[in-house]
C-alpha cells in the first residue's frame, strides 16, 4: 500500500497546521492584552481599568485572528485553499478602450 502526496493533500496539511495554532494564538492574545493592562494599571495606579480594557481588546484580537485563519483555511467560495480563481466572464469585464 503506497501513500501519494498530491496537491490536495499538501493543501489539507497546510490548513491543518494553520488551524492547529488557532487556539494557542487566541489564548496568547488574551494573555498579552491582560498583562499589558496590568502593567499600565500598576504604573498609573488605575487598577483595574486598563486590565479590563486590554483584556477585552486582547479578546477581540483573538477572535479576529481565529476568524481570519478559519476564513483562509475554508474559503467561502467552496474552492480549496490555494486553488486558482476561475476566469472572469466576458460580461463582467470593463469595455476595452479603442
Amino acid at each position: 500500500m503506497s501513500f501519494r502526496l498530491t496537491k490536495n493533500t499538501g493543501d489539507a496539511i497546510r490548513s491543518a497546521g494553520a488551524l492547529s495554532s488557532v487556539g494557542l494564538a487566541f489564548v496568547f492574545a488574551i494573555i498579552i492584552g491582560a498583562w499589558f493592562g496590568r502593567v499600565l494599571d500598576r504604573w498609573l495606579g488605575t487598577a483595574p481599568l486598563f486590565f479590563i480594557a486590554f483584556f477585552f481588546l486582547g479578546l477581540a484580537a483573538g477572535v479576529l485572528n481565529v476568524y481570519r485563519t478559519v476564513s483562509r483555511a475554508f474559503p467561502p467560495s467552496g474552492a480549496a485553499p490555494g486553488a486558482p480563481k476561475p476566469p472572469a466572464d466576458e460580461d463582467d469585464l470593463p469595455p476595452a478602450d479603442d
